[in-house]
């Protein structure tokens, strides 16, 4: 049986521009980082906190701002 050993992570946050993504993601890569996405959840809730979300009384009412 052989022991497996796990690295302790430290979480950031890291801000790329959208044209460099893809070689930040190969650097990240090679440096043996984790990359991880956000979760639709994580993402949802930052948008309630931006104020990025509306409300509407009805369906109709939806459909007359999004049309």
């Amino acid at each position: 049986m052989q022991a497996t050993m796990t690295v302790p992570y430290s979480r950031m946050t890291v801000l790329v521009p959208k044209g460099e993504t893809r070689r930040f993601r190969s650097l990240a890569k090679e440096l043996g980082v984790k990359v991880e996405r956000k979760s639709s959840m994580e993402r949802a809730m930052e948008d309630i906190e931006a104020g990025r979300v509306r409300t509407f009384a009805s369906v109709d009412e939806m459909l007359k701002a999004i049309l």
